[in-house]
C-alpha cells in the first residue's frame, strides 16, 4: 500500500525541489510497513483489545491544566504530557476497533486498522523518552504547547507548533519569508537543511509522524469551529 501524506493528514511545505523532497521522505517511512501490516490483516492473525472507558476530553482538560504553560515545571510536565497523548493514542485506537468490529470485511476499515498499529509502534519511543525523563525539554515542551492546543480544539495552532517542531524555523533569516524569483533560491537550501536535520533521527522522525497523525485524528473525532481547523483534504 502506498501511503501519500494526504492519507496521513501530512502537510506539505511550500517550495518546488523542498517539498517533493518532503514528500518523499515521509511516505517512505510507511510503505514497507503497512505493507506488512496488510499482510497480517489479510491473515486474520490480529486479536481483539478489550474496549475500556475514556476520560471525555473535558476530563482531560483539567486533569491536564498547565500543559501548555512555558514555565511548567519540567518534571510535571514529563508526567502529564505523557498521560496526555497515552490518553489521545487509546481514543484513536478504541474508535477504530469499534469500526474494524463493524466493518470486518471492508478493506478500508483494515488499512486504517494498519495504520493505528503503525503509529503504536511509532510513538512508543516517545512514550519511553517521557517515562524516563529523558527527552530533549524543547521537543517536551513543544509537545505540551500541541497538547494544550488540542485540548482547546485549537487545530490550526496545534498544527502551527508541530510544523515549527518539525521542520523547525530558527533558521530563517530576518526578510527571508517570501518566496519569490531571487528569495526562491536560499529559502528552500535552508528549508532542505532543517528537513534534514529532523530526518536524520529515525525515532524522532517517527514519534513526530504519530503525533501529526494524532492531531489529524483529534481535528475529526472531536469537532470544532471551521476556522479552528486545518483542511487535511480530507
Amino acid at each position: 500500500a502506498v501511503v501519500s501524506t494526504q492519507s496521513t493528514g501530512m502537510q506539505e511545505p511550500s517550495g518546488s525541489k523542498s517539498q517533493t523532497d518532503f514528500k518523499s521522505a515521509m511516505e517512505k517511512i510507511d510503505q514497507e510497513y503497512l505493507k506488512a501490516m496488510m499482510m497480517e490483516l489479510h491473515g486474520d492473525k490480529v486479536e481483539r483489545k478489550e474496549l475500556k472507558t475514556l476520560s471525555s476530553i473535558d476530563e482531560m482538560k483539567e486533569i491536564c491544566q498547565g500543559i501548555a504553560d512555558p514555565d511548567a515545571d519540567k518534571e510535571k510536565l514529563f508526567g502529564i504530557v505523557r498521560q496526555f497523548y497515552r490518553w489521545l493514542f487509546d481514543v484513536y485506537e478504541q474508535t477504530g476497533e469499534k469500526k474494524y468490529r463493524e466493518n470486518e470485511g471492508d478493506l478500508a476499515v483494515k488499512l486504517e486498522r494498519a495504520k493505528i498499529k503503525q503509529a503504536e509502534t511509532y510513538i512508543r519511543p516517545l512514550f519511553r523518552c517521557l517515562k524516563k525523563m529523558t527527552l530533549d525539554e524543547t521537543l517536551l515542551r513543544s509537545f505540551g504547547e500541541i497538547a494544550g492546543a488540542l485540548l482547546e480544539r485549537d487545530y490550526i495552532g496545534a498544527n502551527d507548533v508541530y510544523l515549527r517542531t518539525a521542520i523547525g524555523n530558527a533558521a530563517w533569516p530576518i526578510g527571508v519569508t517570501m518566496v519569490g524569483i531571487h528569495a526562491r533560491t536560499g529559502r528552500e537550501k535552508l528549508f532542505a537543511h532543517n528537513v534534514a536535520h529532523v530526518l536524520n533521527d529515525e525515532f524522532q522522525r517517527k514519534y513526530l509522524q504519530a503525533i501529526k497523525r494524532l492531531i489529524t485524528f483529534a481535528q475529526r473525532h472531536f469537532p470544532t469551529d471551521p476556522s479552528k481547523c486545518v483542511e487535511f483534504n480530507a
